[in-house]
Protein backbone atom coordinates (compact mmCIF):
# COMPACT_ATOMS: atom_id res chain seq x y z
CA UNK A 1 0.00 0.00 0.00
CA UNK A 2 1.31 3.40 -0.93
CA UNK A 3 1.37 5.83 2.02
CA UNK A 4 0.56 9.53 1.85
CA UNK A 5 3.55 11.37 0.41
CA UNK A 6 3.13 14.55 2.44
CA UNK A 7 0.80 15.26 5.33
CA UNK A 8 0.34 18.83 4.08
CA UNK A 9 -0.11 17.87 0.44
CA UNK A 10 -3.68 18.61 -0.45
CA UNK A 11 -4.10 16.30 -3.42
CA UNK A 12 -1.81 13.64 -1.98
CA UNK A 13 -4.28 12.95 0.82
CA UNK A 14 -6.85 11.59 -1.60
CA UNK A 15 -5.85 7.93 -1.94
CA UNK A 16 -4.23 5.35 0.27
CA UNK A 17 -2.67 3.69 -2.73
CA UNK A 18 -2.37 0.69 -4.93
CA UNK A 19 -3.53 -1.92 -2.47
CA UNK A 20 -6.06 0.33 -0.80
CA UNK A 21 -9.42 1.80 -1.58
CA UNK A 22 -10.29 5.12 -3.19
CA UNK A 23 -11.19 7.41 -0.31
CA UNK A 24 -13.89 10.10 -0.33
CA UNK A 25 -12.00 13.05 -1.76
CA UNK A 26 -14.36 15.65 -0.35
CA UNK A 27 -13.92 14.61 3.28
CA UNK A 28 -10.13 14.89 3.10
CA UNK A 29 -10.14 18.19 1.28
CA UNK A 30 -12.60 19.69 3.72
CA UNK A 31 -9.91 19.32 6.37
CA UNK A 32 -7.16 20.74 4.15
CA UNK A 33 -8.98 23.90 3.06
CA UNK A 34 -9.49 25.38 6.52
CA UNK A 35 -7.84 28.69 5.56
CA UNK A 36 -10.25 29.35 2.69
CA UNK A 37 -13.62 31.15 2.95
CA UNK A 38 -16.45 28.93 4.20
CA UNK A 39 -18.39 29.37 0.97
CA UNK A 40 -15.41 28.33 -1.11
CA UNK A 41 -14.80 25.34 1.15
CA UNK A 42 -18.37 24.19 0.55
CA UNK A 43 -17.98 24.57 -3.21
CA UNK A 44 -14.75 22.55 -3.12
CA UNK A 45 -16.40 19.75 -1.18
CA UNK A 46 -19.20 19.56 -3.74
CA UNK A 47 -16.90 19.82 -6.76
CA UNK A 48 -14.40 17.23 -5.57
CA UNK A 49 -17.25 14.86 -4.81
CA UNK A 50 -19.31 15.33 -7.97
CA UNK A 51 -16.96 16.53 -10.72
CA UNK A 52 -17.18 14.05 -13.63
CA UNK A 53 -13.51 14.44 -14.59
CA UNK A 54 -12.47 13.40 -11.10
CA UNK A 55 -14.89 10.48 -11.18
CA UNK A 56 -13.51 9.41 -14.54
CA UNK A 57 -9.91 9.48 -13.33
CA UNK A 58 -10.86 7.67 -10.12
CA UNK A 59 -12.48 4.91 -12.17
CA UNK A 60 -9.43 4.61 -14.40
CA UNK A 61 -7.19 4.42 -11.33
CA UNK A 62 -9.43 1.76 -9.84
CA UNK A 63 -9.43 -0.18 -13.10
CA UNK A 64 -5.62 -0.05 -13.31
CA UNK A 65 -5.33 -1.37 -9.77
CA UNK A 66 -7.44 -4.39 -10.75
CA UNK A 67 -4.91 -5.36 -13.44
CA UNK A 68 -2.13 -6.18 -10.94
CA UNK A 69 -3.26 -9.63 -9.81
CA UNK A 70 -4.28 -10.84 -13.30
CA UNK A 71 -0.91 -9.72 -14.69
CA UNK A 72 0.93 -12.14 -12.41
CA UNK A 73 -1.56 -14.97 -12.63
CA UNK A 74 -0.97 -18.22 -14.47
CA UNK A 75 -2.56 -18.75 -17.84
CA UNK A 76 -5.73 -20.79 -17.81
CA UNK A 77 -5.03 -24.53 -17.85
CA UNK A 78 -6.22 -26.45 -20.87
CA UNK A 79 -8.17 -29.67 -20.86
CA UNK A 80 -8.65 -31.90 -23.86
CA UNK A 81 -10.54 -35.09 -24.62
CA UNK A 82 -9.80 -37.33 -27.54
CA UNK A 83 -9.94 -40.86 -28.93
CA UNK A 84 -6.83 -42.53 -30.30
CA UNK A 85 -6.18 -45.67 -32.36
CA UNK A 86 -9.82 -46.23 -33.23
CA UNK A 87 -10.10 -48.84 -36.06
CA UNK A 88 -12.01 -47.50 -39.01
CA UNK A 89 -13.27 -50.85 -40.28
CA UNK A 90 -15.63 -51.35 -37.35
CA UNK A 91 -15.32 -48.12 -35.35
CA UNK A 92 -15.49 -50.34 -32.28
CA UNK A 93 -13.93 -49.17 -29.03
CA UNK A 94 -13.25 -52.76 -27.80
CA UNK A 95 -11.64 -54.26 -30.90
CA UNK A 96 -8.02 -53.11 -30.52
CA UNK A 97 -6.06 -52.92 -27.21
CA UNK A 98 -4.50 -49.62 -28.37
CA UNK A 99 -7.84 -47.85 -28.63
CA UNK A 100 -8.12 -45.28 -25.87
CA UNK A 101 -10.26 -42.40 -24.72
CA UNK A 102 -7.77 -39.73 -23.59
CA UNK A 103 -8.38 -36.98 -21.02
CA UNK A 104 -5.46 -34.56 -20.79
CA UNK A 105 -4.82 -31.53 -18.54
CA UNK A 106 -2.04 -29.01 -19.33
CA UNK A 107 -0.69 -25.99 -17.47
CA UNK A 108 1.91 -23.51 -18.66
CA UNK A 109 4.43 -22.22 -16.08
CA UNK A 110 6.43 -19.11 -17.06
CA UNK A 111 10.13 -19.05 -16.23
CA UNK A 112 10.99 -17.94 -12.70
CA UNK A 113 10.57 -14.18 -12.25
CA UNK A 114 8.29 -13.53 -15.23
CA UNK A 115 5.07 -13.50 -13.25
CA UNK A 116 6.56 -11.25 -10.58
CA UNK A 117 7.81 -8.78 -13.18
CA UNK A 118 4.45 -8.75 -14.95
CA UNK A 119 2.76 -7.87 -11.67
CA UNK A 120 5.30 -5.15 -10.97
CA UNK A 121 4.82 -3.66 -14.43
CA UNK A 122 1.06 -3.53 -13.85
CA UNK A 123 1.64 -2.14 -10.35
CA UNK A 124 3.73 0.76 -11.64
CA UNK A 125 1.12 1.49 -14.30
CA UNK A 126 -1.58 1.52 -11.63
CA UNK A 127 0.56 3.81 -9.51
CA UNK A 128 0.89 6.19 -12.46
CA UNK A 129 -2.89 6.17 -12.99
CA UNK A 130 -3.43 6.81 -9.28
CA UNK A 131 -1.09 9.80 -9.34
CA UNK A 132 -2.73 11.16 -12.50
CA UNK A 133 -6.03 10.97 -10.62
CA UNK A 134 -4.56 12.95 -7.75
CA UNK A 135 -3.25 15.60 -10.12
CA UNK A 136 -6.72 15.88 -11.64
CA UNK A 137 -8.07 16.55 -8.13
CA UNK A 138 -5.50 19.34 -7.77
CA UNK A 139 -6.49 20.74 -11.17
CA UNK A 140 -10.21 20.82 -10.41
CA UNK A 141 -9.51 22.38 -7.03
CA UNK A 142 -7.52 25.15 -8.72
CA UNK A 143 -10.31 25.73 -11.25
CA UNK A 144 -12.93 26.01 -8.51
CA UNK A 145 -10.81 28.49 -6.56
CA UNK A 146 -10.14 30.56 -9.67
CA UNK A 147 -13.80 30.58 -10.70
CA UNK A 148 -14.80 31.57 -7.18
CA UNK A 149 -12.59 34.64 -7.23
CA UNK A 150 -13.66 35.48 -10.77
CA UNK A 151 -17.22 35.52 -9.47
CA UNK A 152 -16.04 37.66 -6.57
CA UNK A 153 -14.48 40.12 -9.02
CA UNK A 154 -17.76 40.36 -10.94
CA UNK A 155 -19.62 41.25 -7.73
CA UNK A 156 -16.95 43.73 -6.60
CA UNK A 157 -16.89 45.42 -10.02
CA UNK A 158 -20.67 45.63 -10.03
CA UNK A 159 -20.56 47.41 -6.67
CA UNK A 160 -17.92 49.86 -7.90
CA UNK A 161 -19.99 50.65 -10.98
CA UNK A 162 -23.12 51.04 -8.85
CA UNK A 163 -21.33 53.49 -6.55
CA UNK A 164 -20.07 55.51 -9.51
CA UNK A 165 -23.52 55.48 -11.11
CA UNK A 166 -24.85 57.11 -7.97
CA UNK A 167 -22.04 59.66 -8.17
CA UNK A 168 -23.04 60.56 -11.72
CA UNK A 169 -26.69 60.80 -10.75
CA UNK A 170 -25.62 63.54 -8.36
CA UNK A 171 -23.51 65.16 -11.07
CA UNK A 172 -26.50 65.20 -13.43
CA UNK A 173 -28.63 66.88 -10.77
CA UNK A 174 -25.95 69.48 -10.05
CA UNK A 175 -25.34 70.14 -13.75
CA UNK A 176 -29.08 70.55 -14.45
CA UNK A 177 -29.45 72.93 -11.50
CA UNK A 178 -26.50 75.04 -12.57
CA UNK A 179 -27.67 75.01 -16.19
CA UNK A 180 -31.06 76.35 -15.16
CA UNK A 181 -29.41 79.36 -13.51
CA UNK A 182 -27.00 79.83 -16.40
CA UNK A 183 -23.82 78.84 -14.59
CA UNK A 184 -22.85 76.05 -17.02
CA UNK A 185 -23.51 75.20 -20.63
CA UNK A 186 -25.93 72.55 -21.76
CA UNK A 187 -22.93 70.43 -22.83
CA UNK A 188 -22.17 69.72 -19.17
CA UNK A 189 -25.65 68.30 -18.67
CA UNK A 190 -25.45 66.19 -21.80
CA UNK A 191 -21.99 64.84 -20.98
CA UNK A 192 -23.08 63.97 -17.44
CA UNK A 193 -26.15 62.15 -18.77
CA UNK A 194 -24.03 60.23 -21.30
CA UNK A 195 -21.60 59.20 -18.58
CA UNK A 196 -24.50 58.08 -16.38
CA UNK A 197 -25.77 55.96 -19.27
CA UNK A 198 -22.32 54.38 -19.65
CA UNK A 199 -22.43 53.19 -16.06
CA UNK A 200 -25.87 51.73 -16.55
CA UNK A 201 -24.47 49.76 -19.48
CA UNK A 202 -21.57 48.54 -17.37
CA UNK A 203 -23.97 47.30 -14.72
CA UNK A 204 -25.55 45.03 -17.34
CA UNK A 205 -22.11 43.77 -18.34
CA UNK A 206 -21.04 42.87 -14.81
CA UNK A 207 -24.39 41.27 -14.09
CA UNK A 208 -23.81 39.03 -17.11
CA UNK A 209 -20.31 38.21 -15.85
CA UNK A 210 -21.81 37.15 -12.54
CA UNK A 211 -24.15 34.77 -14.34
CA UNK A 212 -21.35 33.35 -16.51
CA UNK A 213 -18.97 32.80 -13.58
CA UNK A 214 -21.77 31.19 -11.61
CA UNK A 215 -22.43 28.80 -14.50
CA UNK A 216 -18.72 27.89 -14.64
CA UNK A 217 -18.71 27.04 -10.94
CA UNK A 218 -21.88 25.00 -11.30
CA UNK A 219 -20.35 23.04 -14.18
CA UNK A 220 -17.36 22.13 -12.03
CA UNK A 221 -19.67 20.66 -9.38
CA UNK A 222 -22.15 19.07 -11.81
CA UNK A 223 -25.00 21.42 -11.00
CA UNK A 224 -27.50 23.05 -13.38
CA UNK A 225 -26.07 26.35 -14.68
CA UNK A 226 -28.83 28.41 -13.07
CA UNK A 227 -28.17 27.06 -9.56
CA UNK A 228 -27.69 30.00 -7.22
CA UNK A 229 -24.34 30.49 -5.49
CA UNK A 230 -23.85 32.73 -2.49
CA UNK A 231 -21.87 35.91 -2.94
CA UNK A 232 -18.12 35.29 -2.51
CA UNK A 233 -16.23 37.02 0.24
CA UNK A 234 -14.59 40.29 -0.79
CA UNK A 235 -11.15 40.19 -2.34
CA UNK A 236 -8.61 41.57 0.11
CA UNK A 237 -4.86 42.17 0.02
CA UNK A 238 -2.67 39.66 1.80
CA UNK A 239 1.11 39.36 2.09
CA UNK A 240 3.27 37.26 -0.17
CA UNK A 241 6.03 35.53 1.78
CA UNK A 242 6.68 32.34 -0.21
CA UNK A 243 10.22 31.33 -1.17
CA UNK A 244 11.02 30.09 -4.66
CA UNK A 245 13.46 27.43 -3.44
CA UNK A 246 10.82 26.03 -1.09
CA UNK A 247 8.27 25.89 -3.89
CA UNK A 248 10.65 24.04 -6.22
CA UNK A 249 11.44 21.54 -3.46
CA UNK A 250 7.75 20.95 -2.80
CA UNK A 251 7.11 20.49 -6.53
CA UNK A 252 9.26 17.35 -6.51
CA UNK A 253 6.24 15.58 -5.00
CA UNK A 254 3.73 16.87 -7.56
CA UNK A 255 1.51 13.93 -8.57
CA UNK A 256 1.91 14.52 -12.30
CA UNK A 257 5.70 14.41 -11.99
CA UNK A 258 5.54 11.31 -9.80
CA UNK A 259 3.21 9.69 -12.33
CA UNK A 260 5.88 10.05 -15.02
CA UNK A 261 8.51 8.67 -12.66
CA UNK A 262 6.27 5.67 -12.08
CA UNK A 263 6.25 5.11 -15.85
CA UNK A 264 10.06 5.16 -15.80
CA UNK A 265 10.02 2.46 -13.12
CA UNK A 266 7.49 0.55 -15.18
CA UNK A 267 9.78 0.63 -18.21
CA UNK A 268 12.75 -0.56 -16.16
CA UNK A 269 10.76 -3.61 -15.13
CA UNK A 270 9.49 -4.06 -18.70
CA UNK A 271 13.10 -4.21 -19.92
CA UNK A 272 13.88 -6.85 -17.32
CA UNK A 273 10.80 -8.78 -18.37
CA UNK A 274 11.86 -8.66 -22.02
CA UNK A 275 15.27 -10.08 -21.03
CA UNK A 276 13.48 -13.00 -19.35
CA UNK A 277 12.40 -14.15 -22.81
CA UNK A 278 15.85 -15.69 -23.21
CA UNK A 279 14.62 -18.41 -20.84
CA UNK A 280 12.03 -21.03 -21.77
CA UNK A 281 8.62 -21.56 -20.24
CA UNK A 282 7.45 -25.01 -19.22
CA UNK A 283 4.17 -26.71 -20.00
CA UNK A 284 3.27 -29.70 -17.84
CA UNK A 285 0.68 -32.14 -19.16
CA UNK A 286 -1.03 -35.02 -17.39
CA UNK A 287 -3.18 -37.55 -19.25
CA UNK A 288 -5.43 -40.43 -18.36
CA UNK A 289 -6.44 -43.06 -20.96
CA UNK A 290 -9.61 -45.11 -20.58
CA UNK A 291 -9.61 -48.54 -22.29
CA UNK A 292 -12.58 -50.83 -22.90
CA UNK A 293 -12.73 -54.60 -22.18
CA UNK A 294 -11.72 -56.37 -25.38
CA UNK A 295 -14.56 -58.05 -27.21
CA UNK A 296 -14.95 -61.76 -27.98
CA UNK A 297 -13.20 -64.04 -28.32
CA UNK A 298 -10.56 -62.38 -26.12
CA UNK A 299 -12.89 -60.82 -23.50
CA UNK A 300 -9.94 -59.34 -21.65
CA UNK A 301 -10.45 -56.52 -19.16
CA UNK A 302 -7.79 -53.86 -19.83
CA UNK A 303 -6.33 -51.44 -17.29
CA UNK A 304 -6.46 -47.74 -17.89
CA UNK A 305 -3.24 -45.88 -18.65
CA UNK A 306 -1.57 -42.71 -17.31
CA UNK A 307 0.71 -40.30 -19.17
CA UNK A 308 2.69 -37.22 -18.25
CA UNK A 309 5.00 -34.84 -20.06
CA UNK A 310 6.95 -31.61 -19.73
CA UNK A 311 7.33 -29.36 -22.74
CA UNK A 312 9.63 -26.34 -23.11
CA UNK A 313 9.50 -23.66 -25.78
CA UNK A 314 12.86 -23.02 -27.44
CA UNK A 315 13.74 -19.28 -27.52
CA UNK A 316 16.04 -19.62 -30.51
CA UNK A 317 14.89 -16.58 -32.50
CA UNK A 318 16.93 -14.17 -30.42
CA UNK A 319 18.18 -11.95 -33.22
CA UNK A 320 14.79 -11.45 -34.86
CA UNK A 321 12.50 -11.51 -31.84
CA UNK A 322 14.01 -11.22 -28.36
CA UNK A 323 16.79 -8.69 -28.88
CA UNK A 324 14.64 -6.25 -30.91
CA UNK A 325 12.01 -6.41 -28.18
CA UNK A 326 14.63 -5.59 -25.52
CA UNK A 327 15.90 -2.66 -27.58
CA UNK A 328 12.34 -1.43 -28.05
CA UNK A 329 11.66 -1.40 -24.31
CA UNK A 330 15.02 0.25 -23.61
CA UNK A 331 14.14 3.05 -26.03
CA UNK A 332 10.80 3.46 -24.30
CA UNK A 333 12.62 3.62 -20.99
CA UNK A 334 14.89 6.38 -22.32
CA UNK A 335 11.84 8.24 -23.64
CA UNK A 336 10.14 7.97 -20.24
CA UNK A 337 13.21 9.44 -18.51
CA UNK A 338 13.30 12.31 -20.99
CA UNK A 339 9.59 12.92 -20.36
CA UNK A 340 10.33 13.30 -16.65
CA UNK A 341 13.13 15.79 -17.35
CA UNK A 342 10.97 17.73 -19.79
CA UNK A 343 8.12 17.81 -17.30
CA UNK A 344 10.41 19.10 -14.57
CA UNK A 345 11.84 21.81 -16.84
CA UNK A 346 8.35 23.02 -17.72
CA UNK A 347 7.16 22.73 -14.15
CA UNK A 348 10.09 24.71 -12.75
CA UNK A 349 9.59 27.42 -15.39
CA UNK A 350 5.86 27.63 -14.63
CA UNK A 351 6.51 27.88 -10.90
CA UNK A 352 9.05 30.65 -11.45
CA UNK A 353 6.56 32.46 -13.70
CA UNK A 354 3.74 32.32 -11.12
CA UNK A 355 6.18 33.28 -8.38
CA UNK A 356 7.38 36.46 -10.09
CA UNK A 357 3.80 37.32 -11.08
CA UNK A 358 2.72 37.05 -7.46
CA UNK A 359 5.67 39.20 -6.39
CA UNK A 360 4.70 41.84 -8.94
CA UNK A 361 1.00 41.68 -8.05
CA UNK A 362 1.75 41.98 -4.33
CA UNK A 363 3.70 45.17 -5.01
CA UNK A 364 1.03 46.59 -7.32
CA UNK A 365 -1.72 45.77 -4.83
CA UNK A 366 0.15 47.55 -2.06
CA UNK A 367 0.76 50.56 -4.32
CA UNK A 368 -2.91 50.90 -5.24
CA UNK A 369 -4.32 50.01 -1.83
CA UNK A 370 -2.04 52.27 0.20
CA UNK A 371 -1.28 55.05 -2.26
CA UNK A 372 -3.18 55.56 -5.50
CA UNK A 373 -6.72 54.72 -4.41
CA UNK A 374 -6.86 56.83 -1.21
CA UNK A 375 -5.57 59.84 -3.14
CA UNK A 376 -7.90 59.24 -6.11
CA UNK A 377 -10.93 58.85 -3.84
CA UNK A 378 -10.07 62.02 -1.99
CA UNK A 379 -9.75 63.94 -5.24
CA UNK A 380 -13.03 62.53 -6.59
CA UNK A 381 -14.96 63.31 -3.38
CA UNK A 382 -13.72 66.89 -3.37
CA UNK A 383 -14.47 67.37 -7.06
CA UNK A 384 -18.25 67.22 -6.78
CA UNK A 385 -18.36 69.85 -4.07
CA UNK A 386 -15.97 72.08 -6.04
CA UNK A 387 -18.01 71.65 -9.22
CA UNK A 388 -21.20 72.45 -7.36
CA UNK A 389 -19.86 75.85 -6.30
CA UNK A 390 -18.26 76.52 -9.67
CA UNK A 391 -14.60 76.31 -8.62
CA UNK A 392 -13.92 73.23 -10.77
CA UNK A 393 -14.69 72.59 -14.43
CA UNK A 394 -16.58 69.58 -15.75
CA UNK A 395 -13.60 68.04 -17.50
CA UNK A 396 -11.51 68.10 -14.32
CA UNK A 397 -14.43 66.59 -12.42
CA UNK A 398 -14.63 63.85 -15.01
CA UNK A 399 -10.89 63.16 -14.91
CA UNK A 400 -10.81 62.93 -11.11
CA UNK A 401 -13.81 60.62 -10.96
CA UNK A 402 -12.69 58.32 -13.78
CA UNK A 403 -9.21 58.04 -12.21
CA UNK A 404 -10.73 56.86 -8.94
CA UNK A 405 -13.07 54.49 -10.77
CA UNK A 406 -10.29 52.94 -12.87
CA UNK A 407 -8.00 52.65 -9.84
CA UNK A 408 -10.63 50.76 -7.84
CA UNK A 409 -11.33 48.39 -10.72
CA UNK A 410 -7.62 47.86 -11.31
CA UNK A 411 -7.08 46.94 -7.65
CA UNK A 412 -9.87 44.36 -7.82
CA UNK A 413 -8.35 42.91 -11.01
CA UNK A 414 -4.96 42.66 -9.32
CA UNK A 415 -6.50 40.97 -6.27
CA UNK A 416 -8.28 38.46 -8.48
CA UNK A 417 -5.12 37.81 -10.50
CA UNK A 418 -3.22 37.29 -7.25
CA UNK A 419 -5.68 34.62 -6.08
CA UNK A 420 -5.73 32.95 -9.50
CA UNK A 421 -1.94 32.73 -9.68
CA UNK A 422 -1.87 31.47 -6.10
CA UNK A 423 -4.33 28.69 -6.99
CA UNK A 424 -2.30 27.77 -10.08
CA UNK A 425 0.87 27.72 -7.98
CA UNK A 426 -0.78 25.30 -5.53
CA UNK A 427 -1.66 23.05 -8.46
CA UNK A 428 1.89 23.25 -9.81
CA UNK A 429 3.55 22.32 -6.51
CA UNK A 430 0.90 19.69 -5.76
CA UNK A 431 -0.23 20.93 -2.37
CA UNK A 432 -1.98 23.75 -0.56
CA UNK A 433 0.25 26.67 0.36
CA UNK A 434 0.05 28.47 3.71
CA UNK A 435 -2.19 31.51 3.56
CA UNK A 436 -1.94 34.51 5.84
CA UNK A 437 -4.64 36.97 6.82
CA UNK A 438 -6.04 38.86 3.88
CA UNK A 439 -7.88 37.77 0.74
CA UNK A 440 -10.42 35.17 1.61
CA UNK A 441 -10.38 35.65 5.37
Amino acid sequence: MELKRRASGVALLVLLGLGGVLLPVHSLWAQSNADLPAGLQALLVEALKANPEIKQMASLAGAAKETIKPAGALDDPTVSFGITNLPTDTWAMNQDPMTQKMLELSQKFPFLGKRRLRSEVASEQAKSEDLAYRDKVNEIRAKVVMSYWTLGLAYASFDIVQKNKQFWEQVVQVAETRYKVGQVMQADVLQAQVELGNYLDRLFQYKQRQESSQADLNALRSKPPQTLIGRPQPLKPRPFTLKLDDLLAQAEARPQLQALKALVAKQEKTVNLAKKEYFPDATISLGYAFRETLGPPVNLKQSDMFAGSVMFNLPIWQGSKIKPKIREEQERQTAAKEAVQNMWNQLAAAIKDRYVKLQRLAQQINLYDQGIIPQARQAAEASLASYQVGSLGFQQLYQNQISAYNAELTLQEYLKDFEENWAELEWLVGQELPRRAGGGK
